[in-house]
């Protein structure tokens, strides 16, 4: 993209003549991010550019320029076409009804420019001073999607890369639980291997399982943030998530962070225990894995769970909490 808009504004670039192949998404998306105030018209080009009341001819007349040639298109400058009308004969193609209509569109357009004695002005849409940056054209890719719920608080947490890409699968719901195979017609049965009670869904079994809920509120409790437990009333992760963490104190919200990772990494290694090994944990044995990873996590510098350690009442962790 900066190479496009180099080529665009700087001629005096050694390479500004080569030629050289541009990726079609580059080159679409650059088109539509770049329009050109008039000048003496020596930069811009008649057929492709945006310079026509911020609008390109094939946006106004794409029949008409279907009727010019290619090698035409690339190169006819507005200050050459508007010369002795001679973008009049760069059409050479069949003069149909819709030609004829979009030449005289064009032709009553024209008759408000005038050309200036200044240089053309290149303009990036996407920054105040008009000027391109990297970062404007990175954004730019995502406009117009929906950002994922919980992904901004995944992506501030401290966590083994693999558990933050099983919660980035749960944020998007292309966990292989049961619900998700019996849609595809892999399995019958759907219900919860946790708690054989409802349907399978990633965030039934992170937090809204009987099962799950109950390790939830051992955890909070030993914490201090009992009343942070998910209800029966959780549709999702994300939003519990979210709503939870603003229930308590900013100095506590990245260790919250943590162990709502590392819960729901634990609870979905007991189901992959349950489905695939058919062994099964009891609450208490489970909350001794999750304590055990605390303090693992803190060893690390993962997390900052330190005080969260000398909470479940780790002798590990009152060593790492002391100063």
């Amino acid at each position: 993209m900066r190479w496009l808009w180099l080529r665009k504004t700087d001629p005096s670039r050694p390479w500004h003549c080569l030629p050289d192949e541009k990726e079609p998404l580059v080159e679409s998306l650059f088109q539509a991010s770049i329009y050109i105030e008039l000048g003496d018209g020596c930069t811009a080009l008649f057929w492709s550019d945006r310079w026509l009341e911020g609008q390109s001819l094939p946006d106004v007349a794409p029949c008409l320029c279907n009727a010019v040639g290619t090698r035409v298109r690339s190169k006819r400058t507005v200050a050459q076409a508007l010369l002795n009308g001679q973008w009049l004969r760069d059409i050479s193609g069949a003069l149909t009804v819709q030609v004829l209509l979009e030449y005289l569109q064009i032709w009553e357009k024209l008759q408000n420019v005038h050309l200036q004695n200044q240089p053309d002005r290149i303009c990036w849409k996407w920054t105040p001073d008009r000027t391109f940056t990297t970062a404007s054209a990175y954004r730019a890719f995502f406009f117009g999607q929906h950002p994922i719920v919980g992904a901004k608080l995944l992506h501030r947490s401290r966590a083994p890369p693999k558990c933050k890409f099983f919660i980035w699968l749960a944020l998007h719901d292309r966990c292989w639980t049961a619900h998700r195979r019996k849609k595809r017609n892999l399995q019958d049965n759907d219900s919860c291997i946790l708690c054989n009670q409802s349907p399978e869904t990633v965030d039934h079994l992170l937090v809204g399982c009987p099962f799950s809920r109950e390790i939830w509120y051992m955890i909070f409790l030993r914490l201090g943030w009992q009343r942070l437990t998910p209800d029966a009333n959780v549709v999702s992760l994300a939003d519990w998530w979210e709503t939870a963490r603003k229930s308590i104190s900013k100095p506590d919200r990245k260790s919250f962070d943590s162990m709502v990772i590392l819960t729901c990494w634990h609870l979905w290694k007991e189901r992959n225990k349950r489905t695939f090994d058919k062994k099964e944990a009891t609450t208490d044995v489970l909350l001794s894995y999750v304590s055990d990873e605390v303090v693992c996590w803190c060893q690390a510098s993962l997390g900052h769970l330190k005080l969260v350690a000398v909470a479940f009442g780790s002798s590990a962790g009152r060593e790492l909490a002391s100063p």
